[in-house]
């Protein structure tokens, strides 16, 4: 009986999914799963010495559709994994040390989600990053109070798919899929499952380390990414209204300021702004949040976006 699958999409970046790979331990109950995503490198010879030496136990599938991205790849091991719980990984990361004697412990419970606490890491100088500190303060915010508001924002504000073990059955029954978008694949799959999981827990142990190094992060400049990425972030809004009640709907605020901050901040153009008015005004999605009204939290925000765009350029290489 297969307990757990391990998706992984790939592209790219053998080295370090070596490393992913070694840091999951061999066991016939767990099924590891690896999508690539047309790799320019030659990743069939990576498969053939793979298959040689230490990764026999490892499927190792390519994504032969006629679209790319790792939404598609995670939907193409989805449609492989026949493991009761599902967990995903990106080829650049790796599981803590023990972190299967945590995850084990639920194997036979009834949870639809079991949330664990994330850490990262910078590759370049090996000190902590701070990349998990966003998902680590909604957990710790939730398990001190486990009210309305927290329980919300950890609903719906947990957007990455990494670091939570997840029921197949929760997926396959609700047909939970990742959107094959060029960015922002992942937004969608965890509101979705944020909404449908009825029985959840936090856990405090960590169990995946999500990293960044010199050249991981591509920017958003690219016009296909950012459109990508604001049309993914217009259905969430449109989500949250339709399938919200007014409480928590009212707790999340769903609004386009962020777009059009973005927009700014990459210098997209008088022209371009105005048309992401436009069509955020014909979607029906707030430009305007109340709390704007207040100096103090303009310039708290402000001062978050500047200090995080400036900690992540050195980091961003400029697509094509």
């Amino acid at each position: 009986m297969i307990d757990i699958s391990i998706i992984v999409p790939h592209y790219n970046s053998t080295s370090s999914l070596k490393k992913l790979l070694h840091s999951i331990p061999v066991k016939k109950n767990i099924e590891v799963i690896v999508v690539d995503d047309r790799s320019t490198e030659n990743f069939e010879e990576f498969i053939r010495m793979s298959k040689q030496k230490e990764f026999k136990h490892v499927t190792f599938m390519n994504n032969k559709s006629s679209k790319k991205g790792a939404g598609v790849c995670r939907n193409i091991g989805l449609s492989k994994s026949t493991g009761k719980w599902i967990l995903f990984a990106d080829a650049d990361d790796f599981f803590v040390e023990n972190f299967y004697e945590y995850i084990s412990e639920y194997f036979n419970t009834n949870y639809d989600v079991i949330f664990f606490t994330p850490t990262s890491l910078e590759i370049d100088t090996g000190y902590e990053s701070d990349r998990h500190i966003r998902y680590e303060e909604l957990l710790l915010n939730y398990t001190n109070s486990k009210n309305i508001k927290d329980e919300t924002y950890l609903r719906y504000q947990f957007y990455v798919p990494w670091s939570k073990l997840i029921s197949r059955q929760l997926i396959m029954d609700n047909e939970v899929y990742f959107d094959e978008v060029l960015a922002s694949n992942d937004v969608m799959f965890s509101t979705k499952i944020g909404y449908y999981m009825k029985n959840f827990t936090v856990c405090k142990e960590k169990i995946y380390c999500v990293t960044r190094g010199s050249g991981t992060l591509t920017t958003n400049a690219d016009i296909d990414v950012f459109d990508s990425r604001m049309d993914v972030h217009i259905r969430y809004c449109e989500f949250l209204k339709q399938n919200l009640d007014t409480k928590k709907y009212k707790i999340l605020r769903p609004h386009g300021i962020g777009i059009l901050f973005n927009a700014f901040k990459l210098k997209l153009g008088f022209s371009k702004i105005i048309s992401i008015i436009f069509y955020l005004k014909q979607r029906k999605i707030a430009i305007f949040d109340i709390r704007f009204l207040n100096p103090l939290y303009i310039v708290r925000r402000l001062r978050y976006h500047n200090k995080n765009h400036k900690r992540k350029s050195r980091y961003i290489i400029i697509g094509s």
